[in-house]
């Protein structure tokens, strides 16, 4: 099934670049834009370490969906704020991820990026607990030329735990 999951992910992001990659951007703007979707998520990374949930929440589209690991997707504006809150509230919280990949199409409207993150929380005997995993994100920009993440999703690379 984890399978069948990553091919569904991986086929979602080219479809979604392969219908905007029509006209092609100059390469001194998709520079411009590869560079811009970096800082941007960057700067959301940091933003999630002041555990501030209107920070986080302001690099997501208003239409944007999360899908979290071992949970349902969350597509409501109402609902992410609920499951990031619920992410920032985490006693020990300790957050960080980067992105190793991020492609641009050609029509300069749509980027994906690929990463890693590091997370630690206190398990239920006060202990800090770290995970470490992998993110997609996928990427719009916006009519002021900023870039809001239109879908959000990582997941751990430790095994699951036993049912």
């Amino acid at each position: 099934m984890k399978d069948f999951a990553k091919a569904l992910c991986v086929s979602l992001v080219l479809v979604l670049l392969g219908c905007h990659s029509g006209s092609q951007q100059p390469a001194s703007t998709a520079a411009a834009d590869e560079a811009a979707v970096r800082q941007t998520d960057d700067n959301w990374s940091k933003a999630a370490q002041s555990k501030k949930l209107d920070d986080w929440m302001a690099f997501y589209s208003d239409d944007a969906i999360v899908l979290p690991p071992n949970e349902q997707k969350v597509d409501s504006k109402e609902g992410i704020r609920k499951e990031i809150g619920t992410l920032l509230g985490a006693p020990g919280l300790s957050l960080h991820w980067t992105p190793t990949k991020v492609e641009v199409a050609g029509s300069g409207d749509l980027a994906y990026t690929q990463g890693s993150y590091e997370l630690t929380i206190d398990d239920a005997h006060g202990k800090p607990a770290t995970d470490h995993g992998k993110t997609l994100e996928i990427w719009k920009k916006q009519a002021d030329g900023s870039w809001k993440c239109i879908a959000d999703m990582w997941s751990s690379n430790l095994p699951a735990p036993p049912a």
